[in-house]
């Protein structure tokens, strides 16, 4: 497996070159039967031209967490802590200022394409209305020219024929280039993905990962990618947010956290990638569930699921705390496991 890293963590980098940064974010849902608590203080930073990957199983907090970032959570929803985007105060943001920034500086693509796009429209259309949305006094023709070339810019064939062209004419790879254009024809500073591969073919999926990487690097926009699977990111982030139960329980750069990981939940997650099990393996599945947020936990969320738990596990909460330079981790043990077997490259 392929490992992108940055040497510096999360605490070294300044306030002013965070493109994002959450701290202390907790979100609760109203329901039948009393609030549900979502995330439970998430903490983490996004640096300017950064690549940052949450990961985690369903209902571990990475998708909510991407949601209150730019506050498109259901109604009802309380957020609490405190949430800097690219230089804004998201949670004391205005409505009319809030519709900007998530027009323009921040734009989020959705794990499904064709949920962002109109089947009765034209495409060209659509990312007409996308460009001239982030910027009102664009002129139609500057928006077509804009559209045009962040069409080429994510690898589709003749963009002006495929402006003309309607959404059902076209591959799911495809639409999903089609949405990460409408989102560049914005020119942000923070590109939100949630999920952004899950429904592609192995091949597309990679394409996708690489032309991402490219955005990256070449215009210099933020990337955080919302994921289940470790195998995806090894090759595109810079930064491994894991998160666990509406917690964030380790962080650091890519390329350590994957050789090395120190929390037993990221440890599990590695085992039960398909590429660890290698040709004609089994796969390593994690037993047990994670915790509905109803349910009241006294102490480590994983402790019911964890090999490694002991008894104060079962009633010590732990905090995320430093283990290493640029590595945090929320465990009472924290002693590193790994090395992990992929069956493919190191």
């Amino acid at each position: 497996m392929k490992v992108r890293g940055l040497t510096k963590g999360p605490a070294d980098a300044p306030p002013e070159a965070a493109a994002l940064g959450m701290r202390g974010v907790q979100v609760t849902l109203p329901s039948a039967d009393g609030p549900l608590r979502i995330l439970r203080g998430v903490t983490f930073t996004v640096g300017r031209g950064e690549i940052v990957a949450v990961a985690g199983e369903s209902g571990s907090g990475k998708s909510t967490s991407i949601l209150a970032a730019l506050r498109l959570l259901p109604p009802g929803a309380r957020i609490d802590g405190s949430i800097e985007l690219d230089g804004s105060d998201v949670l004391a943001m205005p409505r009319r200022e809030l519709r900007r920034l998530r027009a323009g500086r921040a734009r989020l693509v959705f794990q499904d394409p064709w949920r962002a796009l109109h089947p009765m429209k034209r495409i060209g259309a659509q990312l007409v209305e996308s460009a001239r949305t982030a910027e009102p006094g664009l002129s139609a023709g500057d928006a077509e020219r804009r559209a045009e070339k962040a069409l080429a810019r994510v690898g589709i064939p003749d963009p002006a024929a495929r402006m003309r062209g309607y959404p059902h004419e076209i591959s799911g790879g495809q639409a999903q280039r089609i949405v990460i254009a409408m989102a560049l024809v914005a020119e942000p500073a923070v590109l939100f993905c949630d999920e952004p591969t899950t429904a592609l073919d192995v091949t597309t999926q990679a394409q996708i990962l690489e032309l991402l990487r490219e955005l990256n690097r070449d215009l210099g926009i933020s990337v955080v990618i919302a994921t289940h699977d470790l195998d995806v990111i090894g090759d595109i982030a810079d930064r491994l947010v894991v998160m666990y139960a509406g917690e964030v329980v380790e962080e650091g750069a890519t390329a350590d956290v994957l050789a090395a990981p120190r929390h037993p939940y990221t440890w599990s997650l590695l085992r039960a990638a398909p590429g660890a099990a290698g040709a004609g393996g089994r796969l390593q599945a994690i037993e047990g569930r994670p915790p509905s947020p109803a349910e009241d936990v006294g102490g480590c969320a994983f402790a019911p699921r964890c090999p490694s738990a002991q008894d104060p596990c079962r009633t010590v909460r732990p905090e995320i705390r430093p283990v290493l330079p640029g590595r945090r981790v929320a465990c009472l043990c924290a002693e590193g496991y790994g090395p992990i077997s992929t069956g493919g490259e190191e």
